[in-house]
């Protein structure tokens, strides 16, 4: 027994100061015994000694109230689930050392306490270290992803569409872990055991092998052993596979528990579907992915799947976390070494969705909270305001009521392009508006994300939250097509890299891979389009690195010329281009010198022409072009006005104008329905391959009954180098013909 202390009491450290000395720096009980006074005192001294003692600091006094305490006086500790700074824990050791003589380690057993098992609140104050720096602002009150104060709201509204209650701030989030059940050691020795052949774990844990070095050297090398399959689900795929790994079998229980009932529910079926199961097996794979057969019928089942995705892999990452801070907890109090436990990244956001806009990233957010089902979410009502619907809603849907179909869901809601939001998830609770590096999964826009991480010069440049993705996910490209896709490109150059500062690192605990700067061979990228582009194609060649190996799935396509109904002949032509570098020149010359001097006469019949061009950088060069040479027309891009294109658009109908020069850009944002068209001019095909038709429809009603149909015709220039384009208006099979034939020009009527 150790000897008697001065105040007569016994040297057994009670329950309470056991766990007093575990929450507020992880000290060894074993290493001193005082007692319950001198406990208080040593602590309340230690706090005045170490310069910590002035804080702003968040202690749990209850499970739904929090205070704050500012001052040298000692906090209250039996519900604190803070941790000290290391500096001030050697201190406050060292003060209790002097005042107390020491335990014998035979004691060790009695130090475990019920309470042992850490929640995820835990893990995450052990990571990010605690809030008790001098001036520190608490996690409400701090800057938010959008570098706008996120504030502490009333969050007393239903959010009726997602059925979801919001919680006041004022009641923060209380997971002390007394509801939790102690887990069981021996039951954790099979889960320890399937989570060894779980993907995620086999991905991430593999940091020394020979298999290892292969994958890194085939990725590095772009060596893919390619094949083709034919999927059931998605017809043909591309599987690319690395190091001889060819595609693996599904995970058997590939979802945490929690997640289970959530998405049944959501998915409003006890299983997945066939669609679902074939995709979520490629996603947990970890395997790169890009799908372009997004549409509209699967869309619902496309954002569920990588939404429950994208929460699977951050609780899996968590729930590592938090078992590895309790084994070294254990350790720690036992005297002994732990050994490394690598389980993080340099900065805390894992997870990162591109999407186009504020609407996209509502209906994401509320399948989120859905999934989760946890009991708060902070800020809710904020967001609701925001990124909901605004007071223009109801007039924009009835103005685009006679407006095609995917025009109405695509511009739907706030289609405010300008965004980013962070989501931090608890044990039993979600932030919103979390700041980027304590936010778990970032949601942005391509031109959101770079107004935060800066443009190329300045001083406001900031990407260390990029350094640890490990999930891309990119979702309607086709649309992020229409906007800026310089911005995608940045942020791919700038992702996964060494970050500049520290951030409250905790090295010990990050991932060799990361310290080696090989993060980005184990991040997963996954792109979602209606349809291959060649700059989706190059960010799926040179930015999608797992070692695990790729997959890409590009269905076949019957044309969308099969929708045109109105009787007029189709000619399409085939430019002669020499080399790619050149194929913008020789298209434009082939323009220039066969093609606008036909527009340049002054027939009437001649006047009623519509030259549509799908680049704007096509259509820039053709308008100067234009202006140079005096020709009568008139220019619609997206910065055209509307009240400039309705009279341009009156101007063509009257005969008064040669042409109009017209923009994809203009067409997606605005579907103008130009009437009056009796010659359409394809300088390039659309992306969209929807929109060839309802181009040439428009001269189905756009014309009166004297109008013959010999007097209308549509051609269309495309050159080897467009395939892509080629096949989804023409059909698969048909644009082989097209592009390898003897003939430069084929005709359809």
């Amino acid at each position: 027994m150790p000897p008697a202390n001065k105040s007569g009491k016994s040297n057994k450290l009670s329950r309470k100061q056991l766990q007093q000395l575990k929450d507020y720096g992880e000290l060894d009980p074993l290493s001193s015994a005082i007692d319950e006074g001198g406990l208080d005192d040593a602590i309340g001294k230690a706090l005045g000694r170490s310069g910590y003692g002035q804080f702003t600091g968040k202690f749990r006094a209850g499970k739904v109230t929090e205070k704050r305490i500012n001052g040298r006086g000692r906090p209250s500790l039996a519900k604190s689930r803070r941790s000290a700074r290391p500096d001030a824990y050697s201190r406050l050791l060292n003060s209790l050392s002097s005042t107390a003589g020491s335990i014998p380690a035979a004691s060790s057993e009695a130090i475990v306490s019920d309470d042992e098992d850490m929640d995820e609140d835990l893990a995450e104050s052990e990571e990010s270290g605690a809030d008790i720096a001098a001036g520190s602002a608490s996690d409400e009150d701090g800057d938010n992803g959008e570098g706008m104060q996120s504030g502490t709201e009333d969050g007393d509204t239903i959010n009726k569409e997602y059925g979801v209650d919001e919680v006041d701030n004022d009641e923060l989030e209380s997971d002390d872990g007394d509801d939790m059940e102690p887990e069981d050691v021996a039951a954790s020795e099979p889960r320890e055991a399937y989570e060894a052949h779980d993907y995620m774990e086999s991905h991430y844990t593999n940091v020394d092998s020979e298999k290892l070095h292969k994958k890194l050297a085939a990725v590095t090398n772009k060596e893919y052993q390619q094949s083709v399959v034919e999927d059931e689900v998605f017809g043909p795929a591309a599987i690319f596979d690395v190091a001889g790994e060819s595609m693996k079998p599904a995970n058997p229980q590939p979802l945490k528990q929690k997640l289970i009932a959530s998405f049944h529910a959501l998915n409003k079926s006890s299983q997945f579907s066939s669609f679902q199961q074939r995709l979520f097996n490629w996603f947990d794979q970890y395997r790169d992915v890009a799908f372009v057969g997004r549409s509209m019928a699967n869309e619902d089942e496309l954002t569920t799947t990588y939404a429950l995705h994208a929460l699977n892999h951050v609780m899996k990452a968590k729930d590592r976390e938090h078992k590895n801070s309790s084994k070294l907890a254990k350790a720690h109090a036992a005297g002994k070494d732990a050994g490394e436990l690598r389980d993080r990244g340099f900065t805390r956001p894992r997870v990162l969705i591109i999407l186009p806009f504020r609407n996209d990233a509502y209906k994401l957010v509320g399948k989120l909270l859905k999934l989760l089902s946890t009991k708060q979410e902070m800020n809710l009502s904020r967001f609701t305001k925001e990124y909901g619907p605004d007071s223009e809603e109801e007039r924009r849907h009835n103005a685009n009521q006679r407006k095609p179909e995917d025009f109405r869901r695509t511009f739907a809601g706030n289609i405010d392009d300008a965004f980013r939001i962070g989501l931090q998830l608890h044990n039993k609770s979600v932030k919103l508006y979390a700041d980027f590096y304590r936010a778990d999964i970032i949601i942005a826009s391509p031109i959101g994300l770079r107004m935060t991480t800066g443009a190329e010069s300045g001083d406001r440049k900031d990407f260390d939250f990029l350094s640890s993705i490990e999930m891309v996910i990119m979702d309607q490209c086709d649309t992020l097509l229409m906007q800026n896709w310089d911005h995608v490109a940045h942020m791919f150059a700038h992702m996964n890299l060494m970050p500049k500062k520290d951030h409250g690192c905790d090295f010990s605990r990050v991932r060799s891979w990361c310290l080696d700067g090989m993060a980005q061979y184990r991040r997963q990228t996954i792109l979602l389009s209606e349809y291959m582009t060649p700059e989706i194609q190059a960010a799926f060649n040179n930015h999608c690195r797992s070692i695990e190996g790729k997959v890409r799935v590009k269905p076949a396509y019957t044309g969308s010329i099969n929708d045109v109904v109105a009787q007029v002949k189709q000619v399409f032509k085939r430019v002669s281009v020499r080399r790619l570098a050149s194929a913008s020149d020789d298209r434009f010359s082939h323009f220039i010198e066969q093609t606008l001097p036909e527009l340049e006469k002054t027939e009437l019949s001649i006047n009623h022409t519509v030259i549509f061009a799908s680049s704007y950088f096509d259509f820039v060069r053709i308008r100067n072009h234009c202006k140079d040479k005096g020709l009568k027309f008139v220019a619609i891009s997206e910065y055209s006005t509307k009240s400039e294109a309705m009279r341009a658009r009156l101007k063509l109908h009257a005969g008064e104008l040669q042409f109009i020069l017209y923009s994809e850009r203009a067409h997606f944002y605005y579907r103008y329905p130009i009437k009056g068209i009796r010659h359409m001019v394809f300088y390039s095909l659309p992306d969209h391959p929807h929109y060839y038709s309802e181009l040439v429809n428009l001269m189905l009603n756009g014309n009166n009954e004297s109008v013959a149909a010999d007097e209308l015709s549509c051609t269309a220039f495309y050159s080897k180098f467009d395939q892509l384009k080629l096949e989804r208006v023409v059909g698969t099979k048909l644009a082989l013909q097209l592009l390898s034939g003897d003939r430069s020009q084929f005709t359809f009527a």
